[in-house]
């Protein structure tokens, strides 16, 4: 495992600012690894162990609290510097060097190797006297060792806040000591101290749910406190000590974070810190006591209240067929159709004639027109279809509620669905149909896939509402014959074309509790029903397209040699979805009554 120090580099922060330098030569600087009588540490990529070079400031390396806190701890820590100077003048002249070092508040004269009074006054420490540089060739690599205790100085870690430490590098210039005039350059390797740790967050809520607990929070600045940690526990911990805490998240960067897995009716003591770019993390506002509660979500609501229905996917008879692979069949059916869309289109895209190719914005520009002349334009005449048409493809979407109360209204007259979930929501989808025969109309057969969801809150036992959300999901999924009549719009350019559907349906779904699991309910015989399943059923749909065609034919006629899109519509359907595993008293009702509105292309 290892050494807490390992942080400390986490955080190690390497910036080399030069003083006086030479425009001949090159000093680079690294962290190699550290050293100690306490085993156990070691340097890891992201500590900043890349070259920093004369005037870089990209490496950078940051001695938070924790890493100051546990440099202090330990008998010997030092860290090994290696270093490079390069002098590409190629003159034999011997350089000196020097290196000291610069306590946070400190300073030292970086461009003289004598120890003067300013480098004592100021409380300039010295690593390495003036010593020669034996050059092999142009330049001299070697490694020094810093002592990170003497190099943060006595001050107290949480007394230091932000400032900095240096070690400055010292080296004759050597055009300078040709002539006899040589300053040495100084080289500073700036390490940033930050102790100061950020504003602790306010906790706004501690939520009680089943067997979690939902906690939110808000911090006084974004920019300064990025991510947070939630701590709990069953023993008591102060503000001041967190870390006392049993339990603690990963950082996060959200306001929120629902803890899992807890006891109901046990006390847990919540609290939350805040954590800077630089690792360093503040004491908690408060400690907050909260007890998960028992709640009911829309599954378990619904058994409490009698619900027949026992979860698991059906087949296509009025008898349970408690077998996952029924309910991956139109799922099946559903990819099987998706490939045979995708080699249709790309079968159509490679038979464009060359000539007739433009631009994909030109296709894009030419749908924008077609779809806002046939909102706003007057019927004018119907384009030609250049390329054939084999199938019909539309997006759709409605308000979808499913009757899983119906089953109460001649007895109980319960409402579970309705008391939780409140009201429709939004479902959206899919249909295709490839044409079988065209004369008088056109008959077709395809399949439609859709997708809805819902959350409410779950009900606690007494009724009340609680803080967990509850959803359930619907994946209706209909195979269908159509008919269209469209006799009159490819003969007369009459813009109205009625069509009926019809069917087998079948409606997969899951009911999630309040940690976003599939949902359970354990009766009173002790047998557990799963909140998931799938129903089998019908669907009957009458509807009726506006060619949008007819209102632009040109732009209609680009859309078709371009994408191969013969026909566009708007279109408006009533469907009547039928989903009780055909009349079977231990389906949950998924049937809607649906008014369906899209967007339909003829290919």
């Amino acid at each position: 495992m290892t050494h807490p120090l390992a942080k400390l580099i986490a955080a190690l922060a390497l910036v080399v600012v030069p003083t006086t330098a030479s425009a001949q030569a090159i000093l680079t600087a690294s962290i190699a690894k550290a050293s100690g009588a306490d085993s156990g540490w070691s340097l890891e990529t992201r500590l900043g162990t890349a070259l920093a070079q004369v005037g870089s400031a990209a490496a950078t390396h940051v001695i938070n609290l924790g890493d100051c806190e546990t440099i202090k701890g330990l008998t010997n820590a030092n860290v090994d510097i290696d270093w490079q100077y390069t002098n590409y003048t190629g003159i034999g002249t011997t350089p000196n060097y020097a290196v000291k070092m610069a306590p946070p508040g400190q300073s030292c004269v970086d461009t003289d190797f004598a120890w003067t009074t300013s480098d004592k006054d100021g409380g300039c420490i010295s690593v390495k006297n003036k010593t020669q540089l034996p050059f092999a060739g142009s330049s001299y690599s070697t490694t020094t060792t810093i002592d990170l205790k003497a190099l943060l100085g006595t001050t107290e870690c949480s007394a230091l806040g932000e400032t900095t430490a240096t070690v400055s590098f010292i080296v004759d210039d050597p055009n300078g000591a040709r002539t006899g005039t040589s300053v040495p350059t100084g080289v500073g390797m700036v390490f940033t101290v930050d102790t100061a740790g950020p504003p602790a967050p306010t906790v706004g809520s501690v939520s009680a749910g089943n067997e979690n607990l939902k906690v939110s929070w808000t911090v006084a600045d974004d920019s300064t406190t990025p991510f947070s940690r939630v701590y709990w526990s069953k023993i008591p911990f102060t503000a001041n000590k967190p870390s006392e805490a049993t339990n603690r998240s990963d950082k996060l960067t959200g306001a929120s974070f629902q803890i899992t897995g807890l006891t109901n009716g046990e006390t847990y003591y919540v609290a939350v810190t805040g954590i800077d770019s630089n690792d360093n993390e503040s004491v908690a506002d408060k400690v907050v006591e909260a007890s998960p509660l028992p709640v009911q979500d829309m599954w378990q609501y619904y058994k409490a209240s009698g619900g027949a229905a026992e979860g698991g996917y059906y087949g296509c008879s009025a008898g349970p067929a408690r077998s996952a692979g029924h309910g991956a069949l139109p799922m099946l059916l559903l990819l099987l159709a998706c490939g045979l869309v995708f080699r249709r289109l790309r079968a159509r895209s490679q038979t464009v004639p060359v000539h007739t190719a433009v631009s994909s914005h030109r296709a894009k520009g030419a749908l924008a027109a077609v779809l806002a002349a046939g909102l706003v334009g007057g019927v004018a005449t119907q384009a030609e279809a250049a390329s054939p048409r084999t199938m019909s493809l539309d997006a759709r979407f409605t308000y979808y509620q499913p009757g899983i109360d119906t089953e109460f209204s001649k007895t109980t007259g319960a409402t579970p669905y309705a008391d939780i979930m409140k009201d429709p929501a939004l479902q959206w989808g899919a249909s295709v149909d490839w044409r079988l025969w065209h004369g008088f109309g056109e008959i077709g057969a395809g399949f439609s896939v859709g997708y809805w969801t819902q959350t409410g809150k779950a009900q606690g036992y007494d009724g009340s509402p609680s803080e967990d959300e509850t959803e359930l999901m619907v994946v209706p999924i209909t195979i269908d014959l159509v008919y269209r009549f469209n006799f009159l719009a490819e003969k007369y350019n009459f813009p109205l074309v009625p069509y009926a559907k019809g069917g087998l349906a079948y409606g997969l779904w899951w009911a999630m509790d309040g940690t976003g699991e599939t949902s359970s309910y354990t009766g009173p015989d002790n047998k557990v029903y799963n909140g998931s399943g799938g129903v089998a059923g019908f669907h009957g749909t009458v509807g009726l397209r506006l060619l949008l065609d007819v209102f632009e034919p040109k732009a209609a006629r680009g859309f078709d040699l371009e994408m191969g899109v013969n026909h566009s519509y708007l279109f408006v359907e009533y469907q009547r979805l039928s989903l009780t595993n055909f009349g079977d008293a231990k389906a949950l009702d998924l049937s809607s009554d649906l008014v369906v509105f899209g967007l339909a292309f003829d290919l």
